[in-house]
């Protein structure tokens, strides 16, 4: 319940303080779960997502904001888990397994930290790693916008991508890491507006 209250509150506001442009959201097939991969700008890049998602999702988020006792408590609610983003968390990483394995959506932001640039963060094999091991598709978001009220929030959806060949196999964690990386090459090619801020 509060999930929702909390998704449907945040849709109008960014209807009603945004231009919001969305691509590729009526496509999605709803009787699947994802990866939800996206690029990550600012802090209200969860909150959009999950806003315009037409299933919920459950995402990882640094462990951080998981200090204050009243924010961890609501995150924990609305289906947030803490991850440690400077270790191999594997506690997170089976959170995260469990979650897919259990037909559930996971939102995750591979490169662990908001990056001011027009070019992807270094990345490692964790969303390769949970698509091949939960035999999961990976959704890839493109979230572009400064996030300057009353301006343009452009959030694309792109194609599922399937690893169904690597399914079952030992693939090894310098090929994971390639397709990851290739995977958020893909969601930063498709920017617009947020690469010509920053060019200005």
């Amino acid at each position: 319940m509060l999930y929702q209250i909390c998704k449907h509150g945040a849709w109008v506001y960014y209807k009603l303080f945004y231009k919001m442009e969305v691509e590729g959201l009526d496509t999605l097939d709803t009787s699947v779960n994802y990866i939800v991969c996206a690029n990550h700008i600012n802090l209200q890049d969860p909150i959009v997502i999950g806003a315009l998602l037409p299933f919920e999702g459950r995402f990882m988020a640094k462990k951080e904001l998981f200090k204050n006792r009243i924010v961890a408590s609501f995150l924990s609610k609305i289906g947030v888990f803490p991850v440690d983003r400077d270790a191999n968390d594997l506690t997170a990483i089976k959170k995260a397994l469990s979650i897919l394995k259990n037909g559930e959506s996971l939102g995750i932001f591979p490169e662990g930290t908001r990056n001011k640039g027009k070019t992807p963060l270094p990345v490692k094999s964790g969303v390769a790693m949970l698509a091949v091991k939960t035999q999961t598709l990976i959704l890839p978001v493109t979230l572009d916008s400064p996030y300057k009220l009353f301006g343009r929030l452009r959030v694309v959806f792109h194609p599922p991508v399937s690893f169904e060949s690597y399914y079952g196999q030992k693939v090894a964690s310098a090929e994971l890491e390639k397709m990851s990386e290739q995977i958020m090459k893909s969601i930063y090619n498709d920017m617009k507006y947020y690469g010509q801020l920053l060019d200005k």
